[in-house]
């Protein structure tokens, strides 16, 4: 138990108690870098997919659409949504492990 006073009262060296109280939810500093970096990368990595890849993944991660409505907007079959998924999904995993390597 400590007071409130004493807990926002400056001590030595300019902080606070409060201050130095542990954060269990924040994040490390480094795994926020690493998050960071890894989100530029795989904005990256689709930027440099084709045209219909890029229009797959943004719809399927990002509009949360099926690969059968995916097959609608595209006009193609949902095996072919299937497959075209599977490549771009490869295709960025392998650019991203390029990225992480070099």
């Amino acid at each position: 138990m400590i007071a409130l006073d004493e807990l926002m009262a400056v001590g030595r060296g300019g902080t606070s108690i409060a201050e130095t109280l542990p954060d269990d939810a924040a994040q490390e500093p480094g795994a926020l870098l690493d998050s960071v970096e890894s989100r530029r990368l795989l904005a990256e990595a689709v930027s440099q997919l084709t045209d219909r890849d890029r229009v797959v993944v943004s719809l399927y991660y990002f509009e949360n659409l099926t690969l059968a409505e995916i097959g609608r907007v595209l006009g193609v079959t949902e095996s072919r949504v299937c497959q075209l998924h599977t490549r771009a999904v490869l295709r960025l995993r392998s650019k991203m492990l390029e990225a992480s390597a070099g």
